[in-house]
């Protein structure tokens, strides 16, 4: 006799859990389109599939008006010390180019190719004159560079400051994220999806299961009273 009242609980219970176990399996499964006898199998594919561009559209721009938006890519550049390290690249270039043109000009003028055939006589005369030389294209050497790198580098941060924002709005953040989105396999989407909110499903199967079971246990208690 007790065995009538225990079924509706356990059947309500079993029915709960089974059902919210399918409706999740279904937001993935099947994974493309079904048919019986050329009909086409009602909610195949699975929600996510069916409706995956719709989806990549939303994520898309979600990340572009509130994760990356172009006021915030505008900062993590500004954050991440270009200038100085613009500032470094540019001595360097700047360094090695007026060593160069020094050398060449240092070159000519102790071969006496420079300012038409100069010839200087005398050892002692020409180690002087050498130092003296070295001396005043050194110090050419320190003023060039101090003149140029704050030329250059003002200049290049100017030019980037005025077209960081076009750049930036050029991205096109929004179709990349759909077209990297519309590349995952479905498959592999599924498994990161369960795979980070495994838990959180299994709570939401098995409160199936127990409002399943609050259902049958109801019924029970309302066969109970009329009986």
């Amino acid at each position: 006799m007790w065995i009538e009242y225990l079924i509706p609980p356990l059947l309500g219970a079993f029915i709960g859990y089974v059902t919210n176990y399918i409706a999740i399996k279904m937001l993935f499964r099947p994974f493309e389109e079904k048919y019986i006898f050329g009909f086409k199998v009602p909610f195949t594919p699975g929600l996510i599939p069916r409706r995956r561009k719709e989806i990549a559209n939303s994520i898309a721009e979600t990340v572009e008006e509130h994760i990356l938006p172009l006021e915030k890519l505008q900062k993590l550049f500004e954050d991440s010390n270009y200038k100085e390290r613009l500032h470094q690249r540019v001595e360097l270039v700047i360094d090695e180019l007026i060593s160069n043109i020094l050398d060449d000009l240092r070159k000519n003028i102790k071969e006496g190719i420079s300012l038409g055939k100069i010839t200087i006589k005398g050892a002692v005369v020409v180690t002087a004159v050498d130092k003296l030389l070295d001396k005043a294209i050194e110090k050419l050497r320190l003023k060039l560079k101090e003149k140029l790198i704050e030329k250059v580098s003002g200049t290049i941060e100017k030019h980037i400051e005025e077209e960081l924002p076009i750049m930036l709005s050029q991205l096109r953040i929004k179709d990349m994220v759909v077209e990297t989105f519309m590349e995952i396999d479905i498959e592999t989407m599924e498994k990161v999806v369960m795979g980070f909110s495994e838990k959180q499903l299994k709570h939401i199967t098995y409160t199936g299961a127990v409002l399943g079971f609050l259902i049958g246990l109801i019924q029970t208690t309302y066969l109970l009273i009329i009986n």
